[in-house]
């Protein structure tokens, strides 16, 4: 397996492990949105984060844009309680996976 086949591989279940936990932070905040706007966003934004110096900054400018655009939120405090609450469980899902494979 190539190294970009990898690259590629790790950038696409990391979009896929965001977008589930963004999805679930709609959930427990109660914001109506579906799982493809979830997956698109965390996607989008991902893809915006690879830009060179301002790619973190743009990245979550574009990230709380989209969930204001394609959700119900608002951006305070529902978009800002999404992103929170979505870290929060990416970073326990990432600590499971990490345990399981180490």
């Amino acid at each position: 397996m190539g190294m970009l086949a990898i690259v590629i591989a790790a950038f696409i279940v990391s979009t896929l492990l965001s977008g589930a936990c963004l999805w679930l932070a709609m959930k427990i905040i109660r914001v109506n949105g579906t799982f493809i706007a979830a997956a698109s966003i965390a996607t989008i934004s991902s893809l915006v984060g690879f830009l060179p110096v301002v790619g973190t900054i743009l990245s979550a400018v574009v990230m709380f844009v989209l969930i204001c655009k394609w959700t119900d939120a608002e951006f305070l405090p529902d978009a800002v309680l999404m992103v929170l609450v979505s870290g929060a469980i990416a970073w326990g899902a990432r600590a499971v996976i990490y345990g399981i494979l180490t």
